[in-house]
């Protein structure tokens, strides 16, 4: 009998990405809307001979509560369930996100972010190993205030969760066989994206599975080539091809990028619909925000146009603009922006690295050297 989405995924996370043993405590967080993924993890934790244990938000009760709690802030419950894992399940909400708007922005940070300083000193006691689950952030609330349609979401984002992270390796492989010395990359497209970036050579970094350094967490789906940018050495035009979403600004949905880059600042900026949302940021942003921070290039091969998620898609290149943390960096700046590109031609020292976003074949490197750059 074929198994059923919920038990595929449920089964993929905790043996592929989690690497759960007999004999460990399996935390399962999930809110309330999230319930149908999350309740398929309990029996495939014990087949493993894990111990589970589901810990329920319900999103009515939540919003009771806090508007009738007589202290400020949101529940610190994820504290103590860090207390007692080995591995740890997080399927985000609410599902009902616009009713956070009301809240102060911290209150709402701690509501979308609620494993927070005192959860992951905890977990790092632990050595806690946590994977955030995309899945649950698609919920007929979240598609139509995208206008996207549901079910499409979620199949491209179950089909994404479901690459193990062996078959990510194998294509961050191929992509560091000719560039792990790469110094500069050129990227064009019919659209009129000519961009020329210098890059800062050996410090390329993978999203493939494993968390980052001093972080628990790992994201599914994932999969990414993150190429740090040399400051002060991008100039030329980008535009993107892929919508950007967040659904926590008005307009929520931007199309149309086009961004104009000069001695590695920006220097000019239009949109085709939706810019408000960035020039906010971009106000707001403060030293730094006119830098471009690093490029992404995707590796999920399952990846096309998910809200959220369409930088890792396998035939996507991404610029992200201002913060560098997602890179290792340590920025303040108040904006990180991520605008996508599909089926770009790249050059890597001025050979050609990708043609319409498929990588060419490269001839073979070291294998020190390749998980030196993996790393």
């Amino acid at each position: 009998m074929p198994l059923s989405p919920e038990t595929t995924l449920a089964r993929s996370v905790l043996e592929r990405y989690l690497g759960v043993r007999a004999g460990e405590v399996v935390v399962v967080e999930a809110w309330s809307h999230a319930l149908p993924w999350a309740r398929a993890f309990a029996p495939e934790a014990r087949r493993l001979g894990a111990d589970p244990v589901l810990a329920v938000e319900d999103e009515e009760a939540f919003f009771l509560a806090l508007a009738t709690a007589r202290r400020g802030g949101v529940p610190r419950t994820a504290e103590a369930l860090a207390e007692i894992g080995d591995a740890y399940v997080y399927f985000g909400g609410p599902e009902e996100f616009p009713r956070l708007l009301g809240l102060s922005p911290s209150d709402r940070a701690g509501v979308v972010d609620r494993h927070g300083a005192g959860w992951r000193r905890r977990a790092a006691r632990r050595h806690l190993r946590a994977a955030r689950l995309a899945i649950a952030q698609a919920t007929p609330t979240a598609a139509a205030r995208y206008g996207v349609d549901l079910a499409a979401w979620r199949r491209e984002l179950l089909a994404a969760s479901l690459v193990p992270p062996g078959a990510l390796r194998h294509r961050l492989r191929r992509w560091l066989r000719r560039g792990v010395r790469g110094r500069s990359v050129r990227i064009t497209h019919p659209n009129g994206s000519d961009l020329s970036i210098s890059l800062a050579p050996r410090r390329w970094r993978a999203e493939i599975g494993d968390p980052p350094p001093g972080s628990p967490w790992i994201d599914v789906p994932t999969g990414a080539l993150l190429l740090p940018i040399r400051p002060g050495g991008t100039r030329g035009t980008w535009e993107a091809n892929r919508a950007s979403f967040d659904r926590f600004q008005e307009p929520p949905v931007a199309q149309g990028a086009r961004f104009t880059f000069r001695d590695g600042r920006l220097r000019a900026f239009e949109f085709d619909r939706g810019g408000e949302t960035f020039a906010r940021a971009y106000a707001a942003g403060g030293p730094g925000r006119d830098r471009p921070a690093a490029l992404l290039i995707g590796l999920n091969p399952a990846i096309d146009r998910a809200p959220e998620c369409a930088e890792l898609g396998e035939r996507s290149i991404a610029l992200l603009l201002g913060s560098n943390r997602r890179a290792g960096g340590r920025s303040t700046t108040g904006i990180a922006y991520l605008s996508v590109l599909a089926g770009a031609d790249l050059e890597l020292d001025g050979r050609s690295w990708a043609s319409a976003g498929r990588l060419r074949n490269a001839g073979a490197l070291p294998r020190s050297a390749t998980a030196r750059s993996a790393r």
